[in-house]
């Protein structure tokens, strides 16, 4: 079972929501994923996570509100056995 790390970035300013993240995934591991919720689609993120390999889903669960799932390509048959994507 893949490792969930977490980061509620809804009540953050910029830039602290990217800089907390980033962090997150420069150590982030195969067989870990992150799991983030945020005000906004952290659009400059994904660029990011492109450059270290990493994939990533995006869910509108409410108004000002999204959900966003980071994790290596190979762990993605894991994390859809698991429901996470």
């Amino acid at each position: 079972m893949p490792e969930e790390l977490t980061l509620d970035a809804r009540e953050m300013e910029p830039p602290e929501p990217f800089e907390k993240a980033t962090a997150i995934l420069r150590q982030l591991k195969p067989g870990q994923y992150l799991r983030m919720q945020h005000r906004r689609v952290p659009y400059p993120l994904f660029e990011f996570c492109k450059d270290l390999s990493l994939l990533h889903q995006v869910e509108e669960v409410a108004i000002a509100a999204c959900e966003v799932i980071i994790y290596f390509p190979e762990d993605a048959d894991a994390l859809q056995r698991e429901g996470v994507l």
